[in-house]
């Protein structure tokens, strides 16, 4: 009989030393088993719970490419809900994942205005991982609602990648970005270079092309710009894009926002 068959292996007891690795083993692939389901994806993004970020209010903003007071209006209204808050003094510190801002963005885009029952299933979804919750669902990366006949199909892809852009622009940032008294006096730097992370951020701000910050800073790469710009918009108020989130109605008598 076969070493690998299963009843063979039940049936050939092992020396205690290689049952105690056999176990080892067996704990290990467990603990991976209940890592992996723990991990979410939100976004097309793989987050990964025990190295979660989280992200201030001025952060996911930029981030979300909204204005921060739409999320401080969100929090006022309780239409969100962060993963983390924690209150210092009489201030409240706020903290949002990844799913967070996803949502944020959404809703923010979204075409018409939705109640509180919609906003949270959106959050189950969007925020929490689940792919149905009440009248919603999840059907690739579009939202879909669904009332007796009615079908209402919302098309996220856009949202989904202004967000995971940002993202991947934050993120290395966060590693490219250096400070160090002896460069500057402590002022941010990109690695390597004697280049203001704020002067660049400000030109951004005054609306210089990107094509000419460029040309006057060839030392950095279009991911150290990409940051650069997404730092411009840290506290500042961006307002909303002024394509939002259009629904059509479809020959088949359903409607699809795009």
């Amino acid at each position: 009989m076969s070493t690998t068959s299963p009843v063979a292996f039940r049936a050939s007891p092992k020396p205690m030393a290689d049952r105690r690795r056999s176990n080892s083993a067996r704990r290990a692939d467990l603990r991976g088993h209940t890592t992996a389901r723990n991990n979410t994806i939100c976004g097309g993004i793989i987050i990964i719970k025990s190295m979660v970020q989280l992200f201030s209010v001025s952060e996911a903003a930029a981030i979300a490419e909204i204005s921060p007071d739409t999320i401080r209006t969100a929090l006022e209204k309780k239409s969100v809900s962060p993963s983390r808050k924690r209150k210092t003094g009489k201030a409240v510190r706020y903290r949002f994942s990844v799913g967070d801002v996803l949502l944020m963005k959404v809703l923010a885009e979204f075409p018409f205005p939705l109640g509180k029952r919609d906003k949270q299933s959106l959050a189950q979804i969007l925020a929490r991982g689940n792919r149905t919750a009440a009248a919603w669902s999840l059907q690739g990366s579009d939202l879909v609602y669904r009332s007796g006949e009615m079908r209402v199909s919302i098309e996220c892809r856009p949202l989904r990648q202004t967000v995971a852009r940002n993202l991947a622009a934050f993120r290395w940032g966060r590693r490219r970005v250096i400070s160090s008294p002896e460069i500057l006096g402590g002022e941010p730097v990109f690695r390597g270079t004697r280049i203001p992370l704020q002067h660049v951020a400000s030109l951004f701000r005054k609306g210089v092309p990107e094509r000419e910050i460029a040309e006057d800073f060839p030392s950095l790469s279009a991911r150290d710009l990409a940051y650069a710009r997404l730092s411009a918009r840290f506290g500042e108020k961006p307002g909303r894009p002024k394509k939002r989130l259009v629904m059509q109605r479809r020959p088949s008598d359903s409607f699809t926002a795009g």
